[in-house]
């Protein structure tokens, strides 16, 4: 092994140890002590690269993960296509399911809209369309809320 490949495999042992002493529990002062950093400070630098790097990994690696399912999802969506096209009503279906793996997949779907007062205050007109905008038969108390008001 080289010089530079040891040394690689030094770091890496050392950061596995310091990571394994954080999720243990361990200070950085201990950490830094007992594996041989320069301080503390250089201890946590050495733990969040370490830990960045795993993420940017893990990151790297769901992107990846799902460009491939896309691109399963997108052979499937061809091989059904011309049938959904042609009015195959199971292919229509399945073709529909396949978009909406493919849109959630890739996070296309747009959230649901949620119109909050965030003074939180509330009028008693507000109350009462509340009140009135809910079913007939859901709560009978608040249909003779309604009523009476």
């Amino acid at each position: 092994m080289s010089a530079s490949r040891a040394k690689r495999a030094q770091v890496a042992e050392r950061r596995s140890k310091a990571i394994a002493m954080v999720l243990a529990g361990v200070d950085y002062d201990t950490i830094a002590d007992r594996l041989g950093y320069a301080s503390r400070g250089a201890a946590h630098t050495d733990v969040d690269r370490a830990l960045s790097a795993n993420l940017t990994n893990l990151k790297d690696k769901a992107q990846q993960l799902r460009e491939t399912q896309a691109m399963r999802y997108q052979r499937l969506l061809a091989a059904v296509w011309p049938k959904a096209l042609k009015g195959d009503l199971k292919a229509v279906e399945t073709a529909a399911r396949l978009v909406d793996r493919i849109v959630k997949l890739w996070g296309l779907a747009e959230p649901d809209k949620l119109d909050l007062d965030v003074t939180g205050q509330i009028t008693a007109e507000d109350l009462l369309a509340i009140v009135r905008a809910t079913p007939e038969g859901d709560d009978a108390e608040l249909g003779a809320l309604g009523a009476d008001a």
